[in-house]
């Protein structure tokens, strides 16, 4: 049996006075930490601020002791030192012993005010080992001592002196001539009420007296910090007020966009407040002053501090909504009136794109603003969102109409729209890493080179012909390595499966050495045809014929067209003649790698021979550079990766022909790799359960080398579309594009080029051109396959939107593909040797590779 568990009347708990203080402290001063400890000198300095808001003090001095006491001396007026005829205790003993105490409920002392509830300075004298307060006033000098809340006296300095209770205010001397008023404070606060290691911070406290400078610049602040016999002093003083302020906020380096808009003005809201009888009023008028100072700068960063009554709200609060508000507001209207800032169907800048790169201060002077908790971290007063918001809009409407900063203004607007672009760029690199998958959470083949935007309407797939134009060297192909050694392709393959990069070597446009990533390094295809380089130093270099080598001129040159003699460009050629070897030095630095001993000089072509044996070639990729250097010194092509806006068009390279899906089964069809890798990225299924909404990208181009291969990879590939993927042709989503066959180059100081795509379209040009007295380089080269351009002219002919030709795949298209399949590799024989026969007299011979 256990005994019943009594609770009645006695168990009950009545905490008087500032006993409820020490019982609770976090309840009053926030926290217990070194926060709470710094918020206990904010209230002190506060009171001393309220004077100088009021008109009444020119000065206010903290002093930090060396035996860790705070003290804060205003010139102010000086608490009261009269006696209060309710409670009979004098004006000082009464605020610093009584909670909820003051000059600050609606009388005339104060116009407004930071301390609200009468509480701050009382709850300090609470948590205080000792609390010494002088008031010089009236002609008189008054004292007055306490010992955690306790009035009394000390026989001696410091906090350990002995204490004896005794209540009243003492008169101690009379004031000097001349001598002004004011309140003096000195406390030390008990470290029993506090966190281990909880202790003031300085830093914090010049930063409280800094900004209260700031907010109120009629009044001069001074740190005094008193350590080991020294005083070091700090003045704060900004006549300027505000727009000292942001000056002082603004990030370093970050160069103005405006200059500083400052608005001031005042306006009412109502409230229900109480009486001085305590009955609750509704819509008793308020009236708010409004400060508000803010600038553009060219940074990302925003800051915007916000303060009431000179009390920083870190929070915000119903004044920060207001002035958001009426600046997100302001600006959208502006821009919307400004012809030429936004594109047709752009969204509208949001709330971060018009704070970006924003330093402002707020600050409002509200006669009883609310607070959500004691510390007033946040500003709750409902009715100054419209006041702040009013007076904002204001000024901004007539600083973008005035002609005089009209400008400035427009370069703004520009700003917050380019920051919108920007967000909206960031928001769709985001989605697209969160892209799903046709096979949900498959992961996508390696070899996809995916975009960022998960907008359809402009998003684009290439489905490209083969890894031909993203290189194809032999397995022991050494690749020159930035940190001094080589690497061959299968072993720099290797380690990138295991998580190993590296650093190379690349050339930019001009022909400058620069030290870049090289990047999925991987096996291409099997059993290629070679040709093997040999150059005069000694080196050679196995490849497939169709790979491209830089000249020392900076074109390119297929492997199988170089001749004895041919300059290619060399590392070590660079090295020697200024592109250069400090230059390739820095860079290797800043990589924090070391400098490529330079190889042989000589990198002539000695002998191109064709081999008959076969391997297995390896790519790597270079982003942002369209070629890399091998061990043997010699610059080679890159992939042509770099040759698209990675935003919104994707590559899927294709290795070698598809399956004809015109005679196999559909298990068959969807074995096949390269199919399933389309089917997959598409992520819209195939056949009677293929969804055109659920398709990954807006539109599908076919990218393929112009010559008899490439139309007969495009034919497989609309056979494909048409039989497992119809809907993608119905709706005008599959495109094949148009590369060109010729490259048309003028002789002179300023050559021209020019691209054709017909036999018939070079000959005119080529006519048209001599008819204007221009030179030709001739013989004129044909494309015979995608690699055979650079990444600059891959995007010019054939993926610039506005350069390009592509063309519309239709359902036509489709069954001419389908029968031209039929014909060529269907199991008729007859009509193959008919259309042989009838069609051999249209060869054209000069386009046969031989």
């Amino acid at each position: 049996m256990t005994a019943e568990t009594l609770y009645g009347a006695d168990d009950l708990t009545h905490l008087e006075g500032l006993e409820a203080v020490r019982k609770r402290p976090g309840m009053y001063i926030g926290s217990t930490d070194s926060r709470g400890i710094n918020h206990l000198f904010a209230e002190i300095v506060d009171n001393a601020t309220d004077e100088g808001v009021a008109g009444e003090a020119t000065r206010v001095v903290v002093t930090l002791h060396a035996d860790g006491s705070v003290q804060v001396d205003d010139d102010g007026r000086g608490i009261p030192t009269g006696t209060h005829a309710k409670s009979g205790l004098s004006g000082v003993e009464l605020v610093l012993t009584r909670l909820h105490a003051g000059g600050k409920f609606g009388g005339s002392g104060y116009k407004t005010s930071g301390g609200l509830h009468g509480v701050g300075a009382s709850a300090v004298n609470a948590l205080s080992h000792r609390f010494d307060v002088v008031v010089k006033r009236e002609g008189k000098v008054h004292q007055m001592s306490f010992a955690h809340g306790v009035p009394g006296v000390f026989d001696g300095p410091g906090p350990t002196a002995k204490f004896t209770r005794r209540s009243g205010l003492e008169i101690t001397g009379k004031m000097k001539r001349g001598e002004r008023t004011g309140t003096s404070i000195r406390y030390w606060y008990d470290a029993r009420y506090f966190e281990n290691g909880a202790k003031l911070d300085v830093d914090g406290v010049r930063q409280k007296m800094r900004n209260t400078a700031f907010l109120v610049p009629g009044v001069a602040y001074v740190l005094r910090t008193a350590v080991d016999d020294a005083i070091s002093e700090e003045s704060f003083h900004f006549p300027n007020g505000l727009t000292d302020m942001v000056e002082f906020l603004t990030p370093a380096g970050d160069r103005a966009v405006s200059g500083i808009l400052l608005a001031v003005g005042e306006g009412t809201y109502t409230e229900n407040a109480a009486d001085e009888n305590g009955v609750m009023r509704s819509k008793v008028e308020r009236r708010a002053e409004v400060e508000v100072a803010f600038r553009w700068g060219t940074g990302y960063e925003r800051t915007v501090e916000c303060f009431t009554n000179t009390i920083r709200n870190v929070h915000g609060g119903t004044h920060r909504k207001g002035f958001e508000r009426a600046a997100l507001k302001s600006l959208q209207e502006a821009i919307a009136r400004t012809r030429g800032l936004l594109k047709p169907k752009e969204d509208p800048p949001t709330l971060d794109d018009v704070l970006e790169g924003m330093t402002a201060v707020i600050h409002v002077r509200v006669p009883e603003p609310q607070f959500t908790s004691q510390t007033k971290d946040e500003l709750s007063t409902a009715g100054i969102t419209k006041v702040i918001g009013a007076v904002v809009e204001r000024e901004l409407k007539a600083w973008v109409d005035d002609r005089r900063t009209k400008a400035e203004a427009k370069v703004v607007l520009q700003k917050v729209v380019d920051a919108s672009r920007v967000r909206l760029t960031q928001k769709q690199q985001k989605d697209a890493a969160r892209r799903k998958t046709a096979l949900e959470g498959a992961a996508m083949p390696a070899k996809l080179v995916d975009c960022r935007t998960t907008g359809l309407a402009r998003s684009e797939l290439f489905l490209v012909e083969g890894d031909s134009a993203l290189g194809c060297f032999t397995g022991d192909t050494a690749v020159a390595l930035a940190s001094g050694g080589t690497l061959t392709f299968a072993e720099l393959a290797a380690d990138w499966d295991r998580g190993a990069r590296h650093l190379g070597y690349a050339t930019d446009a001009v022909g400058r050495v620069v030290v870049v990533p090289l990047v999925e390094p991987r096996r291409t295809k099997r059993a290629a045809p070679l040709v093997r380089v040999a150059l005069r130093s000694g080196e050679s270099v196995r490849c497939t014929p169709d790979h491209l080598f830089r000249l020392d001129d900076g074109s390119y040159r297929r492997a199988d067209h170089l001749t004895p003699g041919t300059a290619l460009m060399s590392l070590g050629a660079l090295d020697r003649t200024g592109h250069r070897r400090e230059r390739n030095r820095a860079l290797a630095d800043r990589a924090g790698v070391a400098v490529l001993a330079p190889p042989a000089p000589d990198h002539t072509v000695a002998a191109v021979e064709a081999l008959a044996e076969t391997a297995d070639v390896y790519d790597l990729t270079v982003d942002e550079h369209h070629n890399f250097a091998l061990a043997a010194g010699v610059f080679v092509h890159n992939s042509a990766r770099m040759a698209r806006v990675s935003e919104y068009q994707a590559l899927l390279p294709l290795r070698g022909k598809i399956l004809n899906v015109q005679k196999a089964s559909l298990a068959d069809t969807l074995r096949n790799a390269e199919i399933a890798s389309i089917v997959q990225v598409l992520g819209a299924g195939t056949g009677r359960t293929f969804d055109l909404s659920t398709m990954r990208y807006g539109r599908v181009i076919l990218m393929a080398d112009a010559d008899v291969d490439g139309s007969h990879i495009r034919t497989l590939l609309i056979t494909l579309f048409a039989k497992y993927m119809r809907p993608v042709i119905e709706d005008g989503r599959l495109y094949a594009a148009m590369p060109p066959l010729h490259k048309i180059t003028t002789k002179g100081r300023n050559p021209e080029t020019r691209f054709t795509f017909t036999q018939r379209e070079m000959e005119t040009t080529l006519a048209a051109l001599e008819k204007a007295g221009k030179q030709v380089v001739t013989p004129v080269p044909r494309f015979k396959g995608l690699g055979e351009m650079d990444a600059d002219e891959l995007w010019d002919t054939t993926m610039n939107p506005a350069t390009r030709s592509v063309r519309r795949i239709t359902l036509d298209d489709a069954e001419a593909a389908e029968n031209a399949l039929e014909l060529l590799m269907g199991e008729k024989v007859e009509p193959r040797r008919a259309w042989l026969v009838e069609s051999s007299g249209r060869v054209d011979q000069s386009a046969i590779d031989v």
